[in-house]
């Protein structure tokens, strides 16, 4: 909520009609329960405390030069009194309306404060101010900071926090206090940044630290890693596609505006925007459609029909509209690629590379790598043919016949890796994939595949398919295998290789390197550093640097990492485990486990016969009970203990809790915790009910504040603080402390409302509860009699009453106003309005389009779309001849029609007008005479209705 300047501005563009519709909420609820007329007078503003602002020729200038200039721009407020006269001159460039004896007024760009008669009470030193309250304070901004002032300007209190964004003070007393915090985003590198300018971060963007952002005023924009804007808020939306984010799609009156991932902004104005592929987009611009890639350059420019029959699989547009080709639009390509006519994409699992075919027998006829090369087309290239299957793995597409014999590898140049005599050379081998996580620049001997043989008996040698297509067999070789179990990624014997020879086994590196001697009878892939190997007739287990341990008699082991294995001593079923350490020889516990789980850090996660985890140090003792329903590992430092819960329960209700490595408790157990590691080790843990923390690789909580929301934004990390809300005394000090997670209202006649998720409370000028409201939510206008519900009822619009005990006194059908004086206005299903009592008795039985409460003896009310006065009965006083009305206040009330606003008192005798003549708002008094400006323009014909 953004500390607000409570007036209307006097600049250029101002409408010239004396009258706009309320600016009201969606739901109409503000206007409904205060019971304001729709529209709005504009040329005066609405009677306060006897003074009515009004826009009229700057004081300051000659008539002339106000005339000359375009609109309002040459305007300035002053202010009329009660009888119509002008008692303050137009000399301000913005004014607030009078409370409590002073009015805010801009002057020179700043604002202060004035009294009655025009002169400072406090002087214009301020970047913001709002009205004064009942209370003798007032909310201003200076320099930056938002502070409480007293009636003569100085701070009360103590001052607001120094990340306070906007704080909204009203009335009653003690007297609301609503603040609102900045938003802080940390940097992966630490570096704290405050959002400035009502800014809230919503989402990254892009990949040069841009962000999503939104000005609660004046909509979204991007800003930057300081977080200033890169692109001013100005549109209604930026949103991304959720299948290509390289693109912002900002959305105005005028269309949507295209914005690049490194904040720039495309000139072009589309209709629609939609992401085809993760490459291109299609952007609709009259009866036009552009082809657009992920920097919003035109790729192409296509009529209706051409976009209709375009064709997207993958990274790739198909354009099968040109009868003589079929063309291909490739990411980073000016131009399309060419194919035959009638060739259309093969839907197979080819990732980033397209597969296409033209005949009835779906042989690929081409191949089209992300770079663009292509393979195929309209040159025939006969091993297509064969290709039945396509898989990518590491980048490169692997293509298989009908009987998964690969037929050829492509890397992401679109080379075919395997040549015809390197493919005669595999005759009799399988050639098997490798992950090696190595994608972009592979070295040219890096092995992209093992060569193994179908058949020793009839082929010899074993080896490697490098990145550049090369082949590596050696005859000595019987077979090849990876070093790493399948099943995981073990960085100790990364590209390492077990080798079986006539002579033994052993392991080699990537260039065929031995590493460790080819003379054990069998090594087993890697677990976690240790393989189980057999050497004249004995099992050992192995590290990677070779060296042997010897293995407790048991049926089955396992290694578990660093040294330790999980052994079963018999092949009964439901078995149990025990722990082994092969480096010290040593049982570390004999067979007491359902389960065992991988031991780094000098800790394993076990778990029980009756099924519940705990953890076991490296001496075999618990350090965590065996009493949770699971236990993850977050790093090296960290555990995440899952509570035991009954069937059915919510995930957002089961406890769990984050514990070190020593045993010490991080988080207590809190219902839906959940947790998240970011690249740099810092771990985000957030709970089900709101709250938040933020810890360090070690596991030492960096953030946690029950006010503060911690989230991530990307690899940042948001702070948002939640608004806290609580009462003043006159003096500034807190009189109720503030809290989180409500919602209040101003105290009326000693009572005021505080909401929270579980109830609606009553409380007394000392925040304790007087009662309970009823369910629902609840509003306490400030010159209510009883607070108000507009809850529907069996899905009918109600209104329903309570007093100042709590108790609900009236349920009607339809919308009802405040209740003032024993009288509301209730608005019917037909949009009709009458006056109701505390009973609910309509009095009198007349219904309006629409009404306001009395004030001075007389109400509004709109019947044929024009305003009049009635009274307590009824009955018009002031005809309906108006087109906007205000509230009668000290007598008067002021009255427009299209280009005219009057003050007029209770009898409807107009006191002053203003009207636009000659370019410029002219005040008029009693008897039509002109009290502003004192002199009309020279080029001004006068109205016969003015007199000098």
């Amino acid at each position: 909520m953004a500390l607000l300047a409570l007036a209307q501005p006097a600049v250029a563009g101002q409408t010239a009609a004396c009258f706009v519709p309320l600016q009201i909420n969606k739901d109409n609820d503000h206007q409904t329960m205060l019971a304001l007329p729709v529209m709005q007078n504009h040329c005066i503003r609405d009677v306060h405390e006897g003074r009515a602002a009004v826009l009229l020729p700057d004081a300051s200038r000659p008539v002339d030069d106000v005339a000359a200039e375009k609109g309002f721009s040459g305007h300035r407020w002053g202010f009329l009194d009660a009888q119509g006269q002008l008692v303050i001159k137009p000399i301000f460039d913005e004014v607030g309306d009078y409370h409590f004896g002073v009015a805010a007024a801009k002057q020179k760009g700043k604002w202060g404060y004035i009294d009655p008669t025009g002169n400072w009470l406090i002087q214009p030193v301020f970047d913001e101010a709002q009205n004064f309250t009942q209370s003798g304070l007032a909310v201003v901004m200076l320099n930056g900071k938002v502070q409480i002032i007293d009636s003569k300007g100085v701070q009360a209190g103590q001052a607001l926090d120094e990340l306070t964004d906007s704080a909204t003070l009203s009335d009653g007393q003690p007297a609301l206090l609503r603040i609102d915090y900045k938003t802080v985003l940390l940097s992966p590198d630490g570096g704290r940044h405050v959002a400035n300018d009502k800014m809230e971060v919503l989402q990254p963007f892009g990949h040069s630290g841009l962000f999503i952002a939104r000005d609660a005023d004046k909509g979204y924009g991007i800003a930057d890693q300081n977080l200033t804007w890169r692109v001013a808020p100005q549109f209604k939306n930026i949103s991304l596609d959720e299948h290509n984010d390289q693109l912002a799609l900002a959305t105005s009156v005028g269309g949507i505006t295209i914005i690049r991932s490194d904040g720039s902004l495309d000139t072009s104005k589309y209709e629609s925007v939609k992401a085809v592929t993760p490459q291109f987009w299609l952007a609709k611009s009259g009866d036009t459609f552009k082809l657009l890639d992920n920097s919003s350059a035109v790729i192409a420019t296509l009529d209706s029909a051409a976009a209709n029959s375009l064709i997207y699989q993958g990274d790739y547009v198909l354009d099968r509209n040109p009868k003589e080709r079929v063309s291909v639009y490739v990411q980073g390509r000016k131009q399309p690629l060419s194919l035959p006519a009638g060739s259309r994409p093969l839907k197979l699992h080819s990732g980033r590379y397209l597969l296409t075919t033209r005949d009835e027998q779906q042989k690929v006829n081409a191949i089209i790598a992300p770079s663009g090369g292509m393979i195929g087309g309209a040159q025939s290239v006969g091993w297509l043919a064969q290709v039945a299957d396509a898989e990518v793995i590491d980048g490169r597409l692997w293509l298989r016949n009908p009987q998964g014999v690969t037929v050829n590898i492509v890397d992401q140049n679109g080379k075919a890796l395997l040549t015809q005599k390197s493919m005669a050379m595999l005759e009799g081998y399988r050639v098997e994939p490798l992950n090696n996580g190595i994608v972009a620049d592979a070295p040219a001997s890096l092995p992209v595949a093992l060569i193994r043989p179908n058949d020793s008996a009839s082929k010899s040698g074993a080896g490697f398919v490098r990145a550049d297509g090369s082949l590596q067999l050696d005859a000595k070789w019987l077979d090849i295998r990876p070093a790493a179990n399948s099943d995981e990624f073990d960085t100790r014997v990364k590209n390492q290789y077990i080798v079986k020879t006539a002579q033994g086994t052993g392991v080699v590196d990537e260039q065929g390197k031995v590493l460790i001697p080819l003379a054990e009878d069998n090594i087993s892939p890697y677990e976690q550093g240790y393989a189980l190997d057999y050497m004249n007739g004995k099992l050992t287990a192995i590290d990677t640097g070779g060296k042997h341990y010897n293995l407790p008699d048991a049926f089955e082991i396992e290694s578990l990492g660093n040294g330790w294995f999980r052994y079963r001593e018999t092949a009964a079923e439901g078995a149990l485990w025990g722990i082994y350490d092969v480096v010290v020889q040593k049982v570390i516990s004999q067979p007491l486990y359902q389960s065992v789980g991988h031991y780094a850090d000098a800790q394993v996660d076990v778990q029980l016969p009756n099924s519940l985890w705990g953890i076991v140090d490296q001496t075999g003792k618990m350090a965590v009970d065996a009493k949770y329903a699971n236990v993850k590992r977050i790093n090296g430092a960290l555990w995440l203990l899952t509570q035991p819960a009954v069937a059915d329960t919510p995930e957002s209700s089961v406890l769990a809790e984050v514990v070190g490595t020593d045993g010490k408790q991080r988080i207590a157990a809190t219902a839906g915790l959940n947790v998240t590691q970011f690249d740099d080790g810092r771990i985000l843990a957030t709970s089900a009910g709101g709250q938040s923390w933020l810890l360090d690789a070690q596991g030492n909580i960096q953030l946690h504040e029950q006010q503060t929301k911690i989230s991530a934004v990307g690899d940042w990390i948001k702070l948002s603080r939640q608004p806290q809300e609580g009462y003043l005394s006159g003096q500034g000090n807190w009189q109720i402390a503030p809290a989180i997670g409500v919602q209040s209202s101003a105290f009326n006649k000693d009572r005021a409302l505080r909401m929270t998720d579980q109830s609606t409370d009553l409380i007394d000028t000392k925040g304790e509860r007087v009662a309970t409201m009823p369910q629902g939510q609840w509003y306490l206008p400030l010159a209510s009699d009883m607070s108000v519900s507009y809850d529907p009822q069996d899905d009918v619009a109600t209104t329903r009453y309570v007093d100042a005990t709590g108790k609900q006194v009236l349920s009607l059908q339809g919308k009802g106003s405040q209740m003032v004086n024993g009288r509301a206005v209730l608005t019917r299903d037909d949009a009709s309005k009458v006056w109701v009592d505390t009973q609910g008795k309509v009095v009198p039985d007349i219904t309006y389009s629409d009404l306001g409460l009395l004030s001075d003896g007389l109400a509004f009310a709109e019947v044929e779309n024009h305003y009049g006065f009635i009274n307590a009965q009824g009955s018009f006083v002031i005809p309906p001849v108006f087109n906007a009305v205000s509230p009668f206040d000290s007598n008067v009330s002021v009255v427009s029609t299209d280009n005219t606003s009057m003050m007029i008192d209770v009898t409807g005798k107009p006191l002053a007008r203003v009207d636009n003549e000659c370019g410029i708002q002219v005040l008029y008094g009693a008897g039509s005479t002109r009290q502003w400006p004192q002199k009309m323009p020279e080029h001004c014909v006068p109205s016969n209705k003015t007199s000098e």
